[in-house]
């Protein structure tokens, strides 16, 4: 197979997973007052399921969105490969990490929970707070992920770089 694909596979891979495994029980043990409920937050400018034509059209389309943000990621991770090859296995942690919790969670180019824009720009009923516990989510989905991705890259390989 060839090897660009195979890391594609294997990232997209641990993308999902790291969703399934974060975001799901993050939601029901920490955001879903935020979702659902009479001091609900996000009905204010997202669909949520209390919405359910929209909710289940939102649902049909979540995997495949996932599935390009994960290609969208890979695509630049492909561009540095050789260089990421020679990096120690914490290097390529932190780049990872870093790659999905700052670059594509709190410094996103877009008004949104839990980056810097949307803390600056999005309505006063979303506190710091919640932006907080968003961006620690994006941190716990990312640690997940690189472990995941990292492990499936690095099987089997002899002497991977710790440090």
């Amino acid at each position: 197979m060839n090897p660009k694909i195979k890391i594609t596979i294997q990232f997209i891979f641990s993308h999902l997973s790291a969703y399934i495994l974060v975001s799901i029980p993050y939601f029901q043990l920490i955001m879903k007052d935020y979702y659902e409920g009479e001091n609900a937050v996000f009905p204010l400018f997202l669909i949520t399921a209390n919405d359910g034509a929209a909710w289940s059209r939102a649902m049909t389309w979540l995997f495949p969105t996932l599935i390009i943000q994960a290609i969208l990621m890979v695509s630049f991770l492909l561009v540095i490969w050789d260089w990421f090859c020679t990096q120690t296995f914490g290097k390529q942690m932190f780049v990872l990490v870093w790659m999905r919790t700052v670059l594509g969670g709190f410094a996103a180019i877009s008004p949104s929970v839990g980056s810097l824009e949307g803390m600056v720009f999005l309505i006063p009923e979303v506190s710091i707070s919640i932006h907080l516990y968003v961006i620690f989510e994006i941190f716990l989905q990312s640690l997940v992920q690189v472990g995941i991705f990292l492990t499936l890259v690095n099987r089997g390989k002899p002497n991977a770089k710790v440090g």
